[in-house]
């Protein structure tokens, strides 16, 4: 396709480079902002394009030369040095909530992640003509990959040893590296040369080795993870995390509190010692059974754990303060209202989505006051980050 000279304005919520072709605008992938490049045009809508660097005319001082050579992967800032991106993403979160919410003067800082290379525990492979490595983004198209910057040491050596296999009948392959180690596959596959790497293996939903279950250390804490329960990618910033929830709760007050999406109770079990009662609440009926183990590994006995839909299981529950950690979606409307019913003194929110964080907190703001706002660099590199919001009744 046609190729144009691009001149990066700025770059947009998804990290990618915003110029104009014809008063067009074109949306460039690794491209900073006040650089220049020819531009390969790969797509031509109505209002838009996207186009993909053939060669950089003009370098920003800002750029560094990334660890990981692959294009078009998740890790959309990896050409930006460090200090930059959490700048950009605390930019971003500040610009989000101002336009969607109103909210201004909130966002306090952004806590950088102390590993920013091999911090992932958790990575998803996909597998498509026996060739292993990530969708480029947006697409069915395969980057295949020889190892993962942001993938743990361990992550890494099974991709050595995987892409020696015969991988023509797999779709798909999880590794979760918690010290313990445990790989999930969707298809068919000889598992004889993973066996001495990891703890527990899956296949097609059924353990075909090892434990059931395996166990990941945060704090003085240990958590079993199951094969579908969800725990937070970068361990280290994950545990700065859930300090700062317990930061924003009135500690004081010694009563109860609600954990909403409370996963394999994580949250709940770091605020057990501050809490006559914590109540976790958690559609996944894995992650509820592996919270339950939890609270039992941990000798805790002031936590309980509910099954359910948190729009219908919170209807009959009261608290004085409440956790919600929902999913990117963020809160249901039902879920909402039944807050606002509750009535809390402080609600603490946890967004892995500024969009959707935005939306909610303007639903909020007629009977809550935003005080605060942290991020955390859950995820360098990626346009993704994390928040902690701090809400107080009016």
């Amino acid at each position: 396709m046609e190729e144009v000279l691009v001149k990066c304005e700025r770059i947009d919520h998804f990290g990618r480079g915003i110029g104009y072709v014809l008063g067009k605008i074109i949306f460039v992938p690794n491209l900073l902002p006040k650089e220049e490049a020819m531009v390969k045009i790969v797509l031509d809508k109505k209002k838009y394009m996207v186009g993909e660097v053939i060669k950089l005319v003009k370098k920003s001082d800002d750029r560094i030369l990334p660890k990981c050579g692959y294009e078009n992967c998740g890790c959309a800032l990896k050409s930006l040095k460090y200090e930059k991106t959490l700048e950009f993403k605390k930019e971003k979160v500040i610009d989000i909530l101002k336009r969607y919410s109103g909210l201004t003067n909130v966002v306090k800082e952004i806590v950088p992640s102390d590993n920013i290379y091999g911090y992932r525990n958790k990575i998803t492979l996909k597998v498509k003509g026996g060739r292993l490595g990530y969708f480029k983004n947006g697409t069915n198209d395969l980057i295949e990959i020889k190892r993962c910057e942001i993938a743990s040491h361990k992550s890494n050596e099974i991709i050595s040893v995987l892409k020696e296999l015969d991988l023509s009948k797999v779709r798909e392959i999880i590794i979760k590296d918690f010290g313990e180690v445990m790989i999930i596959i969707k298809g068919e596959l000889d598992i004889e040369l993973l066996k001495p790497l990891v703890d527990s293996i899956y296949m097609n939903a059924r353990l075909v080795y090892g434990k059931e279950n395996i166990v990941a250390s945060l704090g003085e804490f240990k958590f079993y993870l199951s094969k579908d329960a969800f725990f937070q990618v970068n361990s280290g910033v994950a545990l700065k995390l859930y300090n700062k929830v317990l930061d924003y709760l009135d500690v004081s007050s010694g009563k109860n509190v609600l954990d909403l999406y409370c996963g394999t109770g994580t949250i709940s079990l770091f605020l057990s010692k501050y809490f006559d009662q914590v109540v976790g609440v958690e559609i996944n009926e894995e992650a509820v059974k592996c919270a339950t183990l939890n609270k039992n590994l941990n000798n805790i006995s002031n936590v309980m754990f509910i099954c359910g839909d948190v729009s219908k299981e919170v209807s009959g529950l009261m608290a004085e303060q409440i956790v919600v950690d929902p999913p990117r979606s963020g809160l249901t409307s039902a879920g909402i209202n039944d807050i606002l019913r509750i009535n809390p003194d402080r609600l603490v929110y946890v967004s892995c989505d500024p969009m959707t964080l935005a939306r909610d907190l303007k639903l909020f703001k007629d009977n809550y006051e935003v005080k605060e706002v942290t991020l955390f660099d859950m995820f360098p590199w990626t346009y993704h980050v994390e928040s902690v919001c701090l809400l107080v009744k009016r």
